[in-house]
């Protein structure tokens, strides 16, 4: 089958095709003297049979059979896709046969003699070797087909022409092949000399050829000698001469004789080796590889003269989302641009590598101080800012650059670039579009990181993670209307963490979608058992994160755990940030849509601080709109944020929307809110967060603000 590699060893399988059982049965008997399997078919049909079930390592075949010829036979085996060597077999001693049938793709061609089975196992095993050698031929092929620069240059042999030079006369031969090779026909010129023949030499590379020969002739020193030369046809060949001098008794070189092999498309391939290893195919830049054995010289000639290395690790901002709104050649064509940009701002003696997606790494060798580092990397993110045009489109993108110092920083490159990339996450952190230095402490925070998620994993087996209850107030008639389920983390080592500290790392680690269930379903379950209790139902407001609004099913897992818990899904109400629903606002309006047709409310926490706009949002299923704590905390004494909250009281009403006030810790607050018709709120004036136990109290006695 084709691809499948040939093995001339014991064992392998021969099929042999033959209506003559007798011969058939010598054939088969020779064949595993010499250590092959052999099985047989008597027509043409059966073979084929056989064939949809084993695929042999080579096909004996008799021309006649009685059902079909064997070049029927040989065709119906190529329709099914199989390429299996054959030799074929035939009684007629036909010189026209044997042309016809090799033209077919027979290996060999065999007569049915008194020598036939002598002659059998040479021929299976040549077949089977050459099978193999054009199985590998064609494997490696394959091979440089697929590398990264589809190369799909075929490899030629190199050719290798002998010659001879006599000192003494300076009489020279050339073999026709070196003719050739230098792209001259056999025999013209007909006179060769060698200072002639100096002249086609590279002129970089005729000094050492004439001392090579010169050495030759006077000390009979033989020589190996790589050299360029410029063929008639004014194409430039790289070749290898080696020579051999004979010598008199006195000393004297009396023959110079040698070969030249043209080594032209193996120093290619190695140039494009090379190429392919050390360089990014995109922007032809070094790539990490290369990045890394400069940065080590860097260092040591660093060392040496008592300077420093500066390492920039830079990374496009909204990268990704340009590839995916105009496409990946777009981005490619980005990141060409940027790198011409970036080639810009170094000097030859520094190195910029592109190390992967849209990340770049720049060494910069012999840097005085800080404070030069600091100018390149100004330069590198204004440079960076400026607009691209790109398939019509204007196109803004920002970097955020992290940098690490030799010696201070890391005596080593893969600390560097460690460090390095460490800065440059603090610095995305902040919004993007600037750089920050690495500092011990950053190290220390990337520690306790690992530390914490580390623990994480362990924190619902462990039953570490545990929910709080904050009570929302209708304060017309001072009822609870609602509870918000808060979730808390009871680390053993750093005890109660808040959601702030460690939800980022739960996203990015997705351990927030099984944590989100958790808290779902704990909340579903707890509001049922309140409701068993015999107090009125209480809607029960659970928060999502965007990861986890962002995942497939969503409506079905809210489903199963509402199925689960038992909890009427019109008691529940999803919180959402406005940020999240604006990522994708198309397919994340068909979600809620899902979930307002379950029966389930909606609401849009911390409005106003996302987009706020009212253009979308009439468009969304919403129920209820949730003033963030930040424009709470000031309204009293803050006109900006008063009116703010005023504006979001109106456009919910507008919009017949509930609205829901959160963060109101005093009684001005409270005040303020009510008078501009927010009757709910939420906040410490009412409650605290508390545990299932206090707020069962709660209701049993009621709120006293």
């Amino acid at each position: 089958m084709t691809g499948s590699p040939y093995t001339i060893q014991a064992g392998s399988t021969i099929l042999i095709i033959e209506d003559d059982v007798a011969f058939a049965e010598l054939t088969s008997g020779t064949l595993q003297e010499h250590g092959f399997k052999a099985i047989g078919a008597t027509s043409g049909q059966e073979a084929l049979e056989l064939l949809s079930a084993t695929i042999p390592s080579l096909i004996i075949l008799d021309y006649c059979l009685p059902d079909m010829t064997g070049v029927a036979i040989l065709e119906q085996i190529a329709d099914r896709g199989l390429s299996v060597p054959f030799i074929m077999v035939t009684g007629r001693d036909d010189a026209l046969l044997a042309v016809q049938m090799m033209k077919t793709g027979a290996c060999d061609y065999l007569l049915k003699d008194t020598t036939f089975l002598d002659r059998l196992p040479a021929a299976v095993l040549r077949t089977l070797h050459d099978a193999e050698t054009r199985e590998r031929l064609h494997r490696a092929e394959q091979s440089l087909r697929q590398s990264e620069t589809r190369l799909a240059r075929a490899q030629k042999i190199a050719r290798m022409g002998s010659w001879e030079w006599n000192p003494q006369t300076g009489e020279t031969y050339w073999s026709d092949e070196l003719y050739r090779i230098f792209g001259f026909t056999p025999g013209e010129p007909r006179q060769v000399e060698m200072e002639w023949f100096a002249d086609l030499i590279d002129e970089a590379d005729r000094p050492a050829f004439k001392k090579a020969i010169a050495n030759a002739a006077r000390q009979c020193q033989p020589f190996s000698l790589i050299y360029r030369i410029k063929s008639c046809t004014g194409d430039e060949l790289v070749v290898n001469s080696q020579a051999e001098v004979e010598c008199d008794g006195d000393g004297k070189a009396l023959l110079v004789s040698g070969t030249t092999l043209d080594i032209t498309a193996r120093i290619r391939a190695e140039n494009e080796i090379q190429q392919l290893i050390n360089y990014d195919s995109l922007t032809t830049l070094p790539n990490r590889t290369l990045l890394q054995d400069r940065l080590r010289h860097a260092i040591a000639q660093a060392s040496r003269d008592r300077q420093m290395v500066g390492v920039l690790f830079l990374d496009l901002d909204r990268f990704k989302g340009i590839n995916e709104t105009l496409g990946h050649r777009a981005g490619d064509k980005l990141l060409k641009t940027i790198a011409k940009r970036l080639k810009a701002c170094v000097r030859e003696t520094d190195t910029l590598a592109r190390i992967g997606g849209d990340e770049f790494a720049i060494v910069l060798m012999g840097v005085s101080s800080e404070e030069a580092i600091t100018a390149i990397t100004k330069k590198i993110l204004g440079l960076i800012s400026e607009p691209i045009y790109i398939n019509g489109h204007e196109i803004y993108t920002t970097g955020s650059i992290g940098i690490a110092v030799y010696p201070m920083d890391g005596e080593d490159g893969s600390t560097l670039l460690k460090h390095a990339d460490q800065a440059m996450y603090q610095a995305k952190e902040r919004d993007g579009n600037n750089f920050q230095f690495f500092s011990s402490e950053m190290n220390i925070k990337a520690l306790e990181r690992m530390m914490l998620e580390n623990s994480m994993r362990k924190a619902l087996e462990r039953e570490d993670l545990f929910l709080l209850y904050q009570p929302q107030v209708d304060t017309r008639t001072g009822k609870i209307t609602g509870l918000e389920a808060l979730l808390r983390w009871r680390h053993p080592d750093l005890g109660v963490i808040v959601p702030d500290k460690f939800i980022y790392l739960a996203e990015e680690t997705g351990l927030i979608i099984p944590i989100g269930e958790w808290v779902l379903r704990t909340a579903c379950l707890q509001a049922k058992a309140w409701q068993q209790q015999g107090f009125p139902p209480l809607r029960m407001a659970v928060n999502l994160s965007a990861k986890q609004f962002g995942q497939r099913n969503l409506d079905e897992a809210i489903a199963a755990i509402l199925l689960e818990s038992g909890f009427d899904p019109g008691w529940l109400e999803l919180e959402i940030t406005e940020s999240t629903i604006m990522k994708n606002p198309d397919s994340n309006t068909r979600m809620l849509h899902k979930l307002k047709d379950m029966g389930i409310s909606l609401a849009i926490d911390d409005f106003g601080t996302g987009y706020s706009s009212l253009s979308y949002l009439k468009h969304f299923p919403i129920n209820r709109l949730k003033i963030d704590r930040m424009f709470v905390r000031d309204l009293v004494n803050n006109p900006d944020d008063a009116a703010i909250v005023e504006i979001i009281i109106s456009m919910a009403h507008t919009l017949k929307l509930s609205v829901t006030a959160e963060g109101v810790e005093t009684r001005p607050q409270m005040e303020f809110l009510a008078s501009r018709n927010c009757a709910e709120m939420q906040g410490f004036l009412f409650s605290r967060p508390a545990k299932a136990e206090e707020i069962t109290k709660i209701l049993e006695n009621g709120l006293n603000y």
